[in-house]
């Protein structure tokens, strides 16, 4: 049976672009992944009348509506009431909220304010999603077949009570798929037009079965594979994505969305080999990546941003001769960068990144990039033309340096390196 389903994002702050809907990306995509794509999303402002406009739309139309924000406890949020007067139910006083209200402040030394208790008020008929990481109580709420979810705005608080309670109880209504519903991977190096027509010609004995998806997005294009209706076999999926991996190579990145910065330090430490980079445009954010992840230590021994030419001349050695007679942004200098930091913390691999992110260029244009790359089995040097703002540039660029060492490493892999792709 097909069920529609409707997301409201609530907040002024999404209307006048004061913050980014991410919870529609969030949960737009555990949605689809799970054969219940939305189909439809708006964003509604804080006021009342819009509130209950949105709701008894949404409420007409859909089999589930799930609402996002304004549950919290000052005076000027009517979410609970409006929510309420559309659905012509009332509000009741959950003791059991108030009491674990009280223990969550308690327990952080402070004490609560009698406002707080605004958000012990749940709808008359509906069951509440405990909030482990915040005060408002997420809400469940079903009548005539239909389905209704109220959920906190902060995204550490949406999340989780998402995955771990929402999404359970719809599977537990049959109205969700298995996790082998959707396939997706991630490639690189090639566009998405350019993949598009790879992809179709890959896949043609199966595309009357499958919908076939892309998303390009700083240097990646993702692939979401989802089967028209739920008689497909799930393992047409499985056979079609190994088709996809074998005809893409080494542009195939991995399942799902693969973070390359873990896939690279897991390859590493199974070497027992240890990694520094030294970055210049980017200003940090390569040596960002690799510490986002937990027990980097073991392989990350740190990293430089080498902006001006004399740090890049006095703390890794890059000479001079180089910088004046090639520029800082070209591979000489982005190579002797990655000889230079492996030297000085004596590691076996190393990364680099110089290039202009501009609004300026020098000796090239702007988003011209130039990535250094040492390993003990050589050196090489990578150009880039990453187009765009300041910001985007630095994101391309970062990612195309993880890429870039993704692929020597697959070039030269062992088995352990491959099984990390999740092939």
């Amino acid at each position: 049976m097909s069920r529609t389903t409707e997301l409201l994002c609530l907040g002024d702050e999404l209307l006048i672009g004061l913050r980014a809907n991410d919870h529609l990306t969030f949960i737009g995509k555990h949605l689809s992944d799970a054969g219940l794509p939305l189909t439809r999303s708006q964003e509604i402002s804080d006021k009342r009348e819009e509130i209950e406009n949105a709701i008894n739309d949404a409420w007409r139309r859909s089999d589930l509506v799930i609402m996002t924000g304004g549950l919290g406890p000052t005076e000027d949020d009517r979410t609970r009431e409006s929510v309420a007067g559309a659905l012509g139910v009332g509000l009741v006083h959950d003791l059991a909220t108030e009491k674990k209200l009280h223990e969550f402040f308690r327990q952080r030394g402070y004490t609560m304010s009698q406002t707080n208790l605004k958000q012990c008020l749940i709808l008359e008929g509906a069951e509440v999603l405990d909030n482990d990481r915040g005060t408002a109580p997420g809400q469940w709420f079903e009548r005539d077949g239909k389905v209704l979810v109220l959920l906190p705005g902060p995204p550490q608080e949406l999340r989780p009570l998402f995955t771990e309670q929402v999404l359970p109880r719809l599977a537990a209504r049959g109205w969700t798929q298995g996790d082998d519903f959707t396939v997706r991977f991630r490639t690189s190096g090639v566009g998405e037009s350019l993949l598009a027509e790879r992809m179709e010609s890959t896949l043609r004995d199966v595309r009357d079965s499958l919908d076939i998806a892309y998303c390009a997005h700083q240097g990646f294009v993702d692939v979401r594979l989802h089967p028209r209706t739920a008689a497909v076999d799930p393992t047409l999926l499985q056979d079609a994505k190994k088709l996809c991996q074998k005809e893409l190579g080494i542009d195939y990145v991995g399942c799902g969305e693969p973070d390359l910065a873990c896939l690279i330090l897991k390859h590493l430490r199974s070497l027992d080999s240890d990694l520094a980079v030294a970055e210049s445009c980017t200003g940090g954010l390569l040596s960002s990546r690799f510490t986002d992840i937990a027990g980097a230590s073991k392989v990350f021994k740190g990293g430089v941003v080498c902006y001006r030419n004399e740090i890049k001349a006095d703390w890794l050695d890059v000479p001079e001769c180089l910088l004046e007679q090639h520029g800082a942004v070209s591979p000489e200098v982005a190579v002797a960068m990655a000889s230079g930091i492996a030297e000085k913390m004596g590691t076996d691999y190393a990364l680099s990144i110089t290039g202009f992110a501009g609004p300026e260029g020098g000796n090239e244009p702007v988003g011209t990039i130039y990535l250094g790359y040492v390993s003990p089995v050589g050196m090489w040097s990578h150009k880039l033309i990453a187009p765009g703002s300041r910001p985007m540039i630095k994101a391309r660029a970062v990612n195309a340096s993880l890429d870039f060492m993704r692929r020597k490493l697959q070039k030269y892999a062992t088995e352990d390196f491959l099984r990390c792709m999740c092939v």
